[in-house]
């Protein structure tokens, strides 16, 4: 299985990359928790509906952690925290949160492992990852090709 990707072109013509080509990743499918769990099922002797069970709560646990303004790691998968949006004040005394807080995302930064051989960090979930060009009549058969290994994508 490999990760596919379509070649796009910069348009705008304000950018100063106009007209060069790049990858972007495609979704190919869509996994919810319902499937997640009965894989889990397969994988382990936990039941799938005390798994789901489990999932289900771990988000509403994380949920109330992050609203809480917390870090929450998940060893072995990564760490998650809210981030904020927001706009410039001239000074610290002229920042309120109604005008200058413009919104709150949510950061999720993978577990990373330092590799010996090469010195590297590899994020989880990625390591070894490999790159193909999706099947598209409207790139018209640009260069792309495949790549493979930690580097091929900007990880």
């Amino acid at each position: 299985m490999a990760v596919k990707y379509k070649l796009y072109q910069e348009k705008r013509a304000s950018s100063a990359n106009f007209g060069k080509w790049y990858a972007r990743a495609l979704v190919t499918d869509v996994v919810r928790m319902e499937e997640i769990s009965q894989e889990i099922q397969d994988n382990t002797t936990a039941k799938q509906a005390d798994v789901y069970a489990v999932l289900k709560e771990l988000v509403n646990v994380m949920g109330r952690h992050l609203r809480n303004g917390d870090r929450v790691v998940l060893d072995g998968f990564g760490s998650f925290k809210v981030g904020l949006k927001t706009t410039a004040a001239a000074t610290a005394k002229d920042f309120t949160p109604a005008k200058n807080i413009t919104g709150a995302r949510l950061n999720f930064q993978p577990e990373t492992h330092w590799t010996a051989t090469d010195k590297t960090r590899r994020k989880q979930f990625i390591q070894g990852i490999e790159v193909k060009l999706a099947d598209d009549k409207k790139t018209g058969g640009a260069a792309g090709g495949g790549a493979s290994g930690g580097g091929a994508s900007g990880g």
